[in-house]
């Protein structure tokens, strides 16, 4: 019995022993299980972030090809599946295009030209009717058009200054004043400096070229020369640019935008350094468009240049801008079309969030389009009315995808921008006179992006001011209806002679065409 019991004992003892060592085991392997599930979660966590960086790699790829390769529109179609070509039938929709004349005849445009006629004389041989041998009589012209270009050319002015002497004392002695030169010493015409510098500037002809054009006619004016030239009638018309721009701040509203531009420079490298021209668009009331140069990127000059301005700077999300807004004597309006161009270009993501963001940019623009030209009362109306509903309406979806979207996220980028400008953006719902974007500014500089595309450099700081002035001229001409070579014309042919009171009617903006001869 005592065997037994010691026998049951012992086998207790291993029993034990047996759940403790099991119990052991157990313990271990689920530790081990918990450390394989926190491995995969990390490892899964890991491929998450590593999945989200390669989609942001994927459609920065994507938008770069696209970019390069693709088209260069921004227009979007919310419902491409019903957009269907249309077929050709046998139903006349209209009259067909001419592919010689167009839908619109040429000579429609070409009305206000001046006719020069052209007679076609029967030949005398063929005066006489063959049937009756009786000479015909004159019943009446065919009259048809046909447009034709005068090529420019080139002529040289003879000034011949009459003198007058006393016959009896022979001591008076009188000389007939001529037209001051627009550049004292020089022997250039204004309409030839018109010609060379808007030529430049606004036809994207570069001084070489001009000098190829020239060559054409015989006559030899190096690009030195021409941008000898340039230089001292910006110098002539700084007077007229400094008025300009009073006249330009005071206006209520003022858009601006800036471009780069290249100025050698010995002491850089590459002997290049970058500056930038800056474009400001007065209001409807100062139809002013001034261009402005930075020697540098800086915002240092664009903060000087609106030092005197009170009111509203619409302008993109640039940050150098910040300063102008701290003393509350200038306020921030946003550009929408920079707000919708970054959800558009977005376009390798999550399409739900963007199309809905677009088909509101969308409807906005469209009351745009529809109130661009009614009284300034009827748009505020419905800009209240029509847009201010599919405003909340866009905060509404921006809101929800900020919450639904990790901060890497492509979209988080324009949804970012959109709420930290949201009060700059949303301006225009309270005045008729902010503009929804700042497109104009940007159409503004976009005539110097396309010279700066023919151009090296500018030469020197003096160089690059130049310039500006010299745009800032054009484009105000150009925004009311002046042709601008007319307009230097005039200009540089009077200014060196005028008093400087009367300088104010020379501005683009004030100008009229000379009358008479």
């Amino acid at each position: 019995m005592n065997k037994d019991f010691a026998q049951l004992q012992k086998d207790y003892a291993e029993a034990q022993s047996e759940i403790k060592r099991l119990t052991k085991l157990i313990e271990n392997l689920q530790r081990q299980l918990q450390q394989a599930l926190d491995g995969n979660e990390e490892m899964r966590q890991l491929l998450k972030d590593l999945q989200a960086k390669i989609d942001v790699l994927i459609a920065q790829s994507k938008k770069r090809n696209k970019r390069d390769y693709g088209n260069k529109t921004e227009k979007h179609n919310p419902r491409p599946a019903l957009t269907q070509p249309k077929l050709k039938t046998g139903v006349a929709n209209g009259p067909e295009k001419n592919a010689f004349t167009g839908i619109k005849h040429i000579l429609e445009n070409a009305k206000n030209l001046p006719h020069e006629p052209v007679p076609h004389l029967v030949k005398p041989d063929a005066n006489v009717c063959p049937d009756c041998s009786v000479e015909t009589v004159f019943v009446s012209n065919l009259l048809t058009y046909q447009l034709e270009m005068v090529s420019a050319s080139l002529k040289v002015l003879d000034h011949l200054q009459e003198t007058r002497a006393c016959p009896r004392c022979k001591q008076h002695i009188i000389t007939a004043e001529k037209p001051c030169a627009p550049i004292p010493g020089s022997y250039a015409g204004p309409r030839l400096l018109g010609e060379i510098i808007v030529g430049k500037l606004d036809d994207g002809l570069p001084n070489n070229r001009q000098e190829k054009i020239f060559a054409r006619h015989k006559v030899d004016i190096p690009r030195s020369t021409q941008s000898d030239w340039m230089q001292a009638t910006a110098d002539t018309l700084s007077l007229l640019y400094d008025l300009m721009k009073q006249d330009l701040l005071d206006s209520a509203i003022i858009k601006t935008d800036d471009s780069s531009i290249k100025i050698q420079d010995r002491s850089r490298k590459n002997n290049i350094r970058k500056g930038k021209i800056t474009t400001y668009i007065g209001d409807s009331a100062h139809p002013v468009n001034m261009f402005d140069f930075s020697p540098d990127l800086s915002f240092e000059k664009n903060q000087a240049f609106l030092a005197d301005f009170t009111g509203i700077v619409q302008a993109d999300a640039a940050g150098g801008f910040d300063a102008l807004y701290q003393d509350g004597r200038r306020i921030e309006a946003g550009c929408n079309a920079h707000s919708r161009r970054k959800y558009f270009e977005a376009e390798f993501t999550e399409q739900n969030v963007r199309s809905a963001v677009l088909d509101v940019y969308g409807q906005l623009y469209q009351i745009e389009r529809d109130i661009k030209d009614e009284p300034p009362a009827f748009r505020l109306a419905m800009r209240r009315r029509k847009s201010k509903p599919l405003i909340k309406f866009l905060r509404k979806i921006i809101v929800g995808a900020k919450a639904k979207f990790n901060p890497t996220h492509e979209l988080m980028k324009a949804i970012n921008y959109t709420t930290k400008h949201w009060r700059a953006l949303t301006r225009f719902l309270k005045n008729p006179d902010i503009a929804i974007d700042n497109n104009e500014a940007e159409r503004a500089i976009k005539c110097w992006v396309l010279v700066r595309k023919n151009s090296l450099f500018a030469g020197s700081d003096a160089g690059a001011r130049a310039i500006a002035i010299h745009l800032s001229f054009i484009g105000t001409a150009k925004r009311n209806g002046i042709n601008p070579v007319d307009w230097y014309a005039d200009v540089l042919a009077r200014i060196n002679g005028m008093k400087t009171t009367k300088l104010q009617q020379l501005l683009p903006q004030n100008w009229s065409p000379p009358q008479g001869p």
